[in-house]
């Protein structure tokens, strides 16, 4: 059986999934590489379940094409990965407690280090298995989050680097406004540099050095950043609208639903909850199985639309927990089983994640990972 007739068998057995296109990951992929360029290695981004695009499902795809390192939130997702086989390099971006080292070792994760009570930790355990744990720390130059202090990072480092058993592979920081505020981004990455430079002047090297996300890698060039981890850019998204038409990304994921009721609407009647919406005419109204326990946001409601035979139907009315209502007046022919795409392309039109999150007052990250975790995801290879 072809995998073609394997797709179709699965998409006629749901009312709402979302598709991950495999062959898009690769595309993005390799324009990445480009802008990175040769010197620098690629870390992709898994987290949040690979930005809901199925992080065990990516991360085997990006294995295969022999991506060196991976990123996660934490601990519980880099397990999955090792249980799926991936051996690569997972790095924890969220800081970590004491008490999780030995979970962090004897999975062989690479943590993320702010405080010397982690180090110590890792490094008592580590040494009781006669094993050195490799670790990144993260400094903060900026970003307010996570990380050590720049003003206090060499000490830092240096105290870092005395315990036997730990091993730094890389230091790293996060860009808060690289997207709105050039000046104070380049201030961040002579930060870096700085601190890099003063550690290599005492005999203090580490071999990886990051900071740059998606927009970091699309909008700075520098030369101190030898490791990229990109994320929204491997799936399609881009940062800013100044680099859409720049970059030639597509989009990994689309949703999609079937009609699943259709009546006509007579003028003055309302529609779903609180009759936010009241038919201003005779109207003929489509329900379709969606709702925001599927990542659907309710705020989404009587703004957003979806695509049905190409046309934008409006959402009108409330979104409800499995449901939404859309306008299907204009069309000239539609009924139960109909398909609607609610993320992505039909017939050269197309609803994108960014027109989403700006209808919802929030970011295409959010959208992606709202739709694609909580729906049956169906793979185009």
């Amino acid at each position: 059986m072809s995998l073609a007739t394997l797709y179709d068998i699965h998409q006629a057995s749901l009312s709402t999934w979302a598709e991950v296109d495999l062959k898009a990951i690769k595309h993005n992929l390799n324009k990445i590489k480009s802008l990175a360029g040769r010197h620098t290695e690629i870390l992709c981004v898994v987290k949040g379940d690979a930005y809901g695009h199925g992080m065990v499902k990516v991360a085997t795809l990006l294995d295969e094409l022999g991506l060196g390192f991976f990123g996660v939130s934490d601990i519980e997702e880099g397990k999955i990965l090792r249980r799926h086989g991936i051996k690569k390099p997972i790095l924890l971006f969220e800081s970590t407690l004491p008490a999780q080292a030995q979970q962090i070792i004897d999975y062989n994760l690479m943590p993320t280090v702010c405080t010397l009570e982690m180090a110590a930790a890792l490094n008592r355990y580590a040494a009781s298995l006669g094993k050195r744990v490799d670790v990144h720390i993260d400094i903060d130059t900026g970003m307010g989050r996570l990380g050590v202090w720049h003003e206090e990072a060499f000490d830092f480092v240096k105290k870092v680097m005395r315990l036997l058993s730990i091993s730094i592979k890389g230091l790293y920081t996060h860009f808060p406004v690289a997207d709105t505020n050039q000046a104070f981004t380049r201030k961040q990455i002579k930060i870096l540099y700085d601190l890099v430079r003063r550690l290599d002047q005492h005999g203090l090297v580490v071999p990886y050095i990051h900071a740059a996300n998606s927009m970091g890698l699309a909008g700075y060039h520098t030369k101190i950043l030898n490791l990229a981890r990109p994320g929204l850019m491997l799936y399609g998204l881009s940062p800013t609208a100044q680099l859409k038409n720049k970059i030639n990304l597509k989009a990994v994921l689309s949703v999609k639903s079937k009609i699943v009721f259709v009546k006509n609407i007579r003028r003055g009647q309302g529609i779903s909850y609180g009759h936010t919406f009241v038919a201003p005419r005779n109207m003929r109204v489509a329900t379709i199985a969606l709702g925001y326990k599927d990542g659907y946001l309710r705020c989404l409601s009587n703004k957003s639309a979806v695509l049905i035979a190409g046309k934008r139907c409006p959402v009108i009315g409330r979104v409800t927990m499995d449901q939404i209502m859309v306008d299907v007046s204009k069309l000239a022919s539609v009924k139960v089983g109909s398909l609607a795409v609610i993320l992505g392309t039909q017939n050269r039109n197309a609803i994108s994640a960014d027109e989403l999150a700006g209808h919802a007052g929030t970011i295409s990250y959010e959208i992606v990972c709202s739709l694609g975790s909580h729906l049956p995801r169906v793979y185009k290879i």
